[in-house]
């Protein structure tokens, strides 16, 4: 019997600081994956310069970012860190490699939801060991994928359309990088929720890195936004 004290159970249902669209794309050798810098409060783009995206795991061979709730995906990186630490003290050389901690993390988001107390989270897991490049996501419900290119939120909509048209099996880094970076700049010109700063993850061969936050080029000097909208003159 609880006591009176104890009050009324919680839930996480009611997300108060989130991130936007997160975007992953596989390419000739590697996986790379791009988020914003943006944690909104409700409506208002309160918080810049959020990284929301993370090398974790005992080898450092694996990227997560996240969307959705972002004091959600703080505890999703501190029960990685504590399974890291489990894998290190058994000292046996084993470690999961990034398929295994996506298919790990989404039993975890399961759990939460059967729970009624989800990770409010859309996450993508990248990365790369022996040679193999991995690139899933999974969310809120616990469902998980894996698939050459991703996009979560408002950019399964309006970037994945642009990645699936430009995508190739044999494209280079270069390449996947200006596809991202090209579909983050559509987001910020349409999605309320994102920012120009952004970050972009990669995992090959040689390990992950992530860049520091750092500003897209954007052009506002159309003239249907100079001149804005008239009633009947078809610029909209």
């Amino acid at each position: 019997m609880l006591e009176p004290s104890a009050g009324p159970s919680k839930r996480t249902t009611s997300p108060m600081v989130t991130g936007g669209s997160i975007l992953g794309i596989k390419y000739a050798g590697g996986v790379m994956v791009a988020a914003d810098c943006l944690a909104s409060y409700g409506s208002l783009a309160r918080y810049n310069g959020v990284v929301r995206m993370a090398e974790v795991g005992v080898a450092k061979d694996t990227l997560l970012a996240a969307g959705g709730d972002f004091s959600d995906y703080q505890y999703m990186l501190k029960i990685i860190d504590a399974k890291a630490t489990s894998e290190y003290a058994f000292d046996d050389g084993a470690t999961m490699p990034p398929s295994a901690l996506h298919s790990w993390l989404t039993r975890i988001m399961y759990q939460r939801r059967s729970k009624m107390d989800p990770l409010w989270n859309t996450i993508i897991v990248a990365g790369c060991r022996n040679g193999e490049v991995y690139l899933g996501s999974s969310n809120l419900y616990g469902t998980e994928y894996q698939d050459n290119y991703i996009a979560s939120g408002l950019g399964a909509h309006m970037a994945l359309p642009l990645m699936r048209k430009d995508w190739r099996e044999d494209m280079s880094e270069a390449e996947a990088r200006k596809l991202l970076e090209d579909s983050m700049r559509v987001l910020f010109y349409r999605d309320t929720r994102a920012s120009a700063y952004i970050t972009i993850g990669k995992a090959d061969a040689t390990g992950t890195s992530i860049t520091e936050p750092f500003l897209l080029e954007t052009y506002w000097d159309h003239q249907a936004f100079v001149s804005g909208n008239k009633a009947g003159d078809g610029t909209w």
